[in-house]
């Protein structure tokens, strides 16, 4: 006799964390939830955007935004290959929320670091009540509607709203990062919440470092595309990947022509595309001051001619002792 045990539809399920629902469930929202169950019930598939957006009948925005929330919580992660994997970070069971609102008359009281709290949603009376109260405020929403070229959503509203009140960066340097975003096509609410985070966490919070910043940033954003063709790849960086180009060209200020010298050193040795084995060739040149393609040519000239010089006095020395064995009666 055989026995079974039908479930009917508890036959087919999947895990959720306990965090989820100890930790992020009063902060969660209907779309946060959504996307979670959505990701977590196609684990190790690949997701796209657009695709889990229609899906689920909501915006791409609200896709974006939502995985930041779960990224941001631990909940989930990116790996090398930029696809969303189950975080190892512990989620911490006391969530704090931050309340308080610091002076805006002073640029160092007014930032502070932003914890991963969700922010509360403001209400469009609140927003209103804001930019009505506030000059600078008011200029920056407009500034937004003349960059997007309507009227502002009000998910947008809300996220300049975060980023005014919540990560209490000044106007001024909200400007600068909003002006950034658009000049590099990355003008969403999520993107823009997620440069605040990290430029409050950095403490980039002056107009001077802030102008700096985002000129790095451009030039980042520039050289991936420029150096995804050199490459010759069509999936994305990584984050780490992404590190290591902004240290060769933010830090290290190589040319592209002495990125493409160490590539083509790294397919000669490997061949294939290794970054840490390229990280490694052009951290040696930076140690060594070689910046360009002249002094990169003149170094190996020289140790050209030490490898020929070795050789020569090897080979003279060879001689001598042979010499000096037949004077001593070796050859009978």
């Amino acid at each position: 006799m055989k026995y079974e045990i039908n479930l009917g539809i508890w036959n087919g399920i999947f895990c959720v964390p306990n965090a989820v629902a100890d930790d992020c469930l009063k902060l969660a929202r209907g779309n946060d939830l959504k996307v979670l169950l959505y990701l977590l019930r196609n684990a190790g598939a690949e997701f796209d955007v657009k695709e889990i957006a229609e899906y689920l009948s909501i915006t791409e925005e609200q896709v974006e935004e939502s995985a930041s929330f779960w990224k941001q919580r631990g909940i989930i992660d990116f790996n090398e290959s930029g696809e969303l994997v189950p975080s190892k970070a512990k989620m911490s069971s006391n969530v704090k929320k931050t309340t308080n609102k610091a002076s805006s008359d002073s640029v160092l009281d007014s930032v502070r670091k932003i914890e991963l709290d969700r922010t509360p949603d403001f209400t469009p009376k609140e927003i209103a009540s804001t930019v009505r109260g506030n000059e600078k405020a008011d200029y920056l929403f407009k500034h937004c509607e003349m960059l997007y070229g309507r009227p502002l959503k009000h998910n947008e509203q809300r996220t300049l709203m975060i980023i005014l009140e919540d990560a209490c960066l000044p106007v001024e340097v909200a400007m600068v990062l909003i002006d950034y975003c658009f000049s590099v096509n990355k003008a969403t609410p999520a993107y823009m919440r997620a440069v605040a985070l990290d430029w409050v966490d950095t403490g980039i919070i002056t107009i001077d470092k802030a102008e700096e910043k985002a000129a790095e940033l451009k030039n980042l954003d520039n050289a991936i595309i420029r150096f995804k063709k050199m490459f010759e790849v069509t999936s994305a960086f990584s984050k780490q990947q992404k590190e290591c180009i902004d240290k060769w060209v933010n830090v290290f200020g190589f040319s592209d022509e002495m990125v493409n010298e160490a590539y083509q050193i790294t397919l000669n040795a490997t061949g294939k595309l290794a970054f840490q084995y390229m990280n490694k060739i052009l951290e040696g040149w930076h140690a060594n001051g070689i910046t360009t393609v002249e002094q990169l040519n003149e170094q190996e000239k020289k140790h050209s001619e030490k490898r020929t010089n070795s050789s020569f006095d090897a080979n003279t020395i060879e001689q001598l002792v042979t010499n000096k064995y037949k004077k001593l009666g070796g050859d009978q």
